[in-house]
């Protein structure tokens, strides 16, 4: 088999064998990012989460945690507007990152200052519950004013809640 076509595989093997499978996407070649730790609820409206990341180019980070009601994964909140199916929602615009082509490991604060966000995070319990869709995204500031920033870098994938 080769190898353009064994990744696809692999890729549907993993996923169906209940494995997160997310790349990194985007304009940067060099960027990538791993979630490195579980979604960890500081209080009612706050989470962190530990990433490591590696980007040549960006300004800004916007990273996200959906969740469900039932705390459980759900293909509804992969999707394009998905925050409004999600009884969780914790953003943030406002963490600092740092890309200059080396690999970087942060802690990125989530919360339900930025409009739009809402809820609480449900911990993993004994039936399972406890997992949150991921978006990581960093961007180059819109070329005008009315414009969309670049995307240099999009991970998106699924962390357990502590």
């Amino acid at each position: 088999m080769k190898l353009k076509h064994a990744l696809p595989v692999a890729a549907i093997a993993l996923t169906a064998a209940g494995v997160s499978v997310a790349q990194a996407q985007g304009t940067d070649p060099t960027a990538s990012a791993k979630f490195k730790s579980k979604l960890v609820r500081v209080d009612k409206s706050t989470a962190v989460l530990k990433v490591t990341y590696q980007c040549s180019r960006g300004e800004t980070l916007w990273i996200s945690a959906k969740q469900l009601a039932n705390g459980k994964k759900s293909a509804a909140l992969t999707k394009e507007g998905s925050s409004q199916v999600a009884k969780t929602w914790l953003q943030s615009h406002r963490n600092p990152i740092t890309c200059d082509g080396k690999p970087q490991t942060a802690v990125f604060t989530l919360d339900k200052v930025e409009p739009g966000s809402k809820g609480r995070l449900k911990a993993k319990g004994k039936k399972n519950a406890g997992k949150a869709y991921i978006q990581f995204c960093v961007t180059l500031p819109p070329a005008t004013p009315t414009g969309e920033g670049e995307l240099t870098l999009s991970k998106s994938g699924w962390v357990s809640v502590r």
